[in-house]
């Protein structure tokens, strides 16, 4: 199960691992040049101890999308942490294949995270938050202009 794994991530030049840090909250890294073992579904993870990562759950996430955000693909690994001779290594538990790309599988995901969010918000009593369009558009202007400005 792993050699999928590791062929799945071979394809990302860096992935982002989420633990949880000693205060309960996620900590997230970026990981340039991963070295995912695709035996025993371990990885070596370099995080700052200023962090404070904690041992325990956590995942591996890779992905990609053209400029306009299609051609999603998406890489997931369940794991947790683990401290190892002074360092943190990520050891998997569980890895489903990357559904084949396409608008069908892209639509199912959509539907399916809208049913999820909707659980979530009904389960504790909540309405679904309305967006704020004009601050999203004023951002996605605003970091339109700093690219073009190389900022």
């Amino acid at each position: 199960m792993w050699q999928l794994a590791s062929e799945s991530l071979s394809d990302f030049p860096e992935i982002v691992v989420t633990a949880v840090g000693i205060d309960g909250h996620p900590v997230s890294v970026r990981q340039h040049a991963p070295r995912y073992d695709a035996h025993t579904g371990e990885m070596p993870v370099v995080i700052p101890a200023s962090l404070a990562p904690a041992a325990g759950p956590a995942n591996v996430l890779a992905h990609s999308h053209d400029e306009n955000l299609w051609n999603l693909r998406i890489v997931r690994i369940k794991g947790r942490l683990e401290r190892r001779d002074g360092g943190w290594t990520f050891v998997s538990t569980s890895f489903t294949p990357p559904s084949p790309a396409g608008f069908k599988s892209r639509w199912q995901m959509v539907k399916a995270m809208r049913r999820s969010s909707s659980r979530y918000l009904a389960a504790r009593g909540l309405r679904r938050p309305k967006v704020n369009w004009t601050i999203i558009k004023s951002m996605q202007h605003q970091a339109q202009l700093n690219r073009l400005r190389g900022t």
